[in-house]
């Protein structure tokens, strides 16, 4: 048996380390007496009958009656530790509760990490998040250069490719300034995207419902982008995900 990690086990569940050392002498090694016990665990003589007696009074152990000197044998674990296994897990279950509503009670207004991007390293900042993406990539496309564009679709397309989850949606009243329709309503089929319709050209992504990227374009400043990167959304995020989820089960109903 691997007693270091048992004995370890024990402790957080309210053994001493001599308790839990008897306890697994008893049960690797079957009945013995106080001294026996001693002998075989490690805890000292001068010890072992106070240990023996809280083990016993615990139910993890028991004296054989009449037995001259007395003889001790371990209860079954199954019979030991379940009943002090649930009775942890319900005080678990109650001190999360009770903390959660501490917490929402008193708990400040979420902070974010946010970091600024302009010009060429804003348009990087995009293509690179889409590669990092390992479930789910949402994008919105407002208006973006054609290079820049060609490339994000194209990523876009390779994510896809290798499984993740791609959520496409297109505004066609700017983009239809530098597309042809044709072009639009082919991407449109390949990636199941939403159209949608806006006057500010603010292109946003969300990688994993964990990140976000706010990429501002102007059509009259294609090489001065603004990219707003906001690491570890939290709570934005799950919400976003749900949104995403409530919205796929209406398409498909």
């Amino acid at each position: 048996m691997e007693s270091a990690k048992i004995i370890n086990s024990l402790k957080k569940l309210g053994l001493t380390e001599y308790e839990a050392k008897a306890y697994i002498a008893l049960l690797e090694h079957g009945e013995a007496d106080a001294l026996e016990i001693s002998r075989r665990s490690g805890v000292p003589r001068t010890r072992i009958y106070d240990i023996l007696s809280k083990l016993e009074s615990n139910g993890f152990i028991q004296g054989l009656k009449g037995s001259r000197p007395t003889i001790y044998i371990a209860l079954p674990p199954s019979h030991t530790l379940k009943p002090l296994k649930d009775s942890i897990v319900k005080d678990l279950e109650n001190t999360l509760n009770d903390l959660e509503q501490v917490y929402l009670r008193n708990s400040s207004p979420q902070r974010y990490n946010v970091w600024l991007f302009r010009g060429i390293q804003a348009y990087g900042t995009a293509l690179r998040l889409i590669d990092e993406a390992e479930e789910n990539i949402l994008v919105r496309i407002v208006y973006l250069p054609h290079d820049i564009l060609e490339n994000l679709l194209s990523k876009l397309r390779e994510v896809k490719a290798d499984g993740i989850n791609v959520y496409l949606t297109l505004d066609t009243r700017i983009l239809s300034t530098s597309m042809p329709k044709e072009t639009m309503s082919e991407i449109v089929k390949e990636f199941n995207a939403k159209i949608v319709n806006s006057m500010i050209p603010l292109n946003g992504l969300v990688l994993d419902f964990k990140q976000a990227l706010l990429l501002y374009v102007s059509p009259t400043l294609l090489k001065n982008p603004f990219a707003f990167l906001i690491q570890d959304i939290g709570e934005l995020g799950q919400l976003i995900k749900k949104h995403m989820i409530d919205l796929s089960e209406k398409t498909k109903n």
